[in-house]
């Protein structure tokens, strides 16, 4: 029986990648560096790891400050220019009425909830869990794992939803099914998200009833 649903939030619930990649791209303006949206994917990929792609890249800059520059003016842009994506809305609001809702994201913790209050989403959600706050982020399943602890629930009475390879590779090593909606700010193949229990173009072609069918599938489709 389907209890809990798991919402990534960047790229599946908010429009946040082409905000993500602007304020990065200001952010290194500002110490004189050029980044374009080639360098997005692989940054991106290993921000954890800033230092490497630095680097690799023969940069002379702190990545800190690169960090902290880029929290100011993506915080600016959330709240002056994102946007839900497609469905996102009505889909929370009518799974609210069946089942226990979190979210579980690479975000910081202020990110997750400033995207959230900026739409009114924040009650339908009993919790919200970053990864920040963890020692590993997606695709690493510690966030997936804090969310079945927290919310008291078995893997095998929740459903993810996610945008990603990273988020997908995360909530199956935490034993959990998955839908994913990718988002199409950085094209990638479907063959890609091997594991994923349902593929969709757009969370409006989501509802209860297709959930349901996916926590009661014995093998995944």
């Amino acid at each position: 029986m389907l209890e809990v649903v798991i919402f990534d939030l960047d790229g599946l619930l908010v429009d946040s990648e082409p905000l993500q990649f602007r304020a990065y791209q200001k952010a290194f303006s500002h110490f004189g560096v050029e980044f374009d949206l080639d360098d997005w994917p692989k940054w991106h990929k290993l921000e954890a790891l800033a230092s490497r792609w630095i680097e690799a890249h023969k940069l002379v800059v702190n990545p800190e400050k690169i960090r902290a520059k880029k929290k100011t003016y993506y915080d600016a842009l959330i709240e002056n220019e994102l946007t839900l994506k497609p469905g996102a809305r009505n889909l929370v609001e009518s799974l609210s009425n069946s089942y226990r809702l979190c979210v579980a994201s690479g975000s910081r913790p202020e990110s997750i909830e400033n995207c959230l209050n900026r739409f009114s989403l924040t009650p339908y959600f009993e919790k919200q869990f970053s990864a920040t706050l963890l020692r590993r982020k997606k695709p690493y399943p510690d966030v997936y794992l804090e969310a079945l602890s927290k919310m008291r629930v078995s893997s095998q009475h929740t459903i993810a939803i996610e945008d990603s390879l990273t988020g997908l590779n995360a909530a199956i090593d935490a034993g959990i099914k998955c839908i994913v909606c990718p988002d199409n700010f950085i094209p990638v193949s479907n063959s890609e998200f091997y594991g994923a229990s349902l593929m969709i173009d757009s969370l409006e072609s989501l509802s209860p009833s297709v959930l349901e069918k996916v926590a009661n599938d014995t093998a995944d489709t």
